[in-house]
């Protein structure tokens, strides 16, 4: 049996080296663990830095106009003034559709994550919603999951829920 395994093993490894050399041949990358899953990083590359110094970075951003390089001007502080809520709604396209959506709290919402939002009903986390609103309401860019941009806001909307009781999957919370 032990022999069965051996034989096992080193045909994959021979395999996985030889689809490496026809890869590498035809000019094929192949992503390694160095280069993260996308070929931008790792959560390894990142400096270290203080839980405090990602939740004040992150709060800059949040009033950033330019945070993901975004069109309209606005910052997420637009619509969530202090990581609440202005109120009201705010205007989304999808798939040619015009559409109202209501602008939720932030304080409280990272305890309900991951959670099913927007139209398409996806399971999405914290970080996918943030980059759902750059996109979507601030016409940005999304920001790279594994920059420190991504994280610092993520830690900045994380803070605005703490002493939360965790609840994943419950809806966002309207004023």
């Amino acid at each position: 049996m032990k022999l069965a395994k051996f034989i096992f093993l080193a045909g994959s490894v021979a395999m996985l080296l030889g689809m490496a050399s026809i890869a590498g041949a035809q000019g094929i990358v192949l992503l390694t663990p160095e280069k993260g899953m996308v070929g931008m990083g790792t959560m390894a590359d990142l400096d270290i830095v203080t839980l405090a110094d990602s939740v004040r970075a992150g709060k800059k951003m949040f009033n950033d106009t330019k945070l993901g390089k975004n069109t309209s001007g606005q910052s997420c502080a637009t619509c969530h003034s202090g990581g609440g809520s202005v109120g009201g709604t705010a205007p989304m396209k999808w798939k040619g559709m015009e559409m109202q959506v209501a602008i939720p709290t932030l304080k409280g919402a990272a305890a309900h994550f991951p959670a099913v939002r927007g139209p398409m009903k996806v399971v999405t986390d914290l970080m996918g919603m943030n980059n759902m609103c750059i996109m979507t309401f601030l016409k940005g860019k999304p920001l790279n999951k594994n920059s420190h941009q991504a994280i610092d806001l993520e830690s900045y909307v994380a803070s605005l829920s703490k002493g939360k009781r965790y609840d994943p999957g419950a809806g966002p919370t309207l004023p």
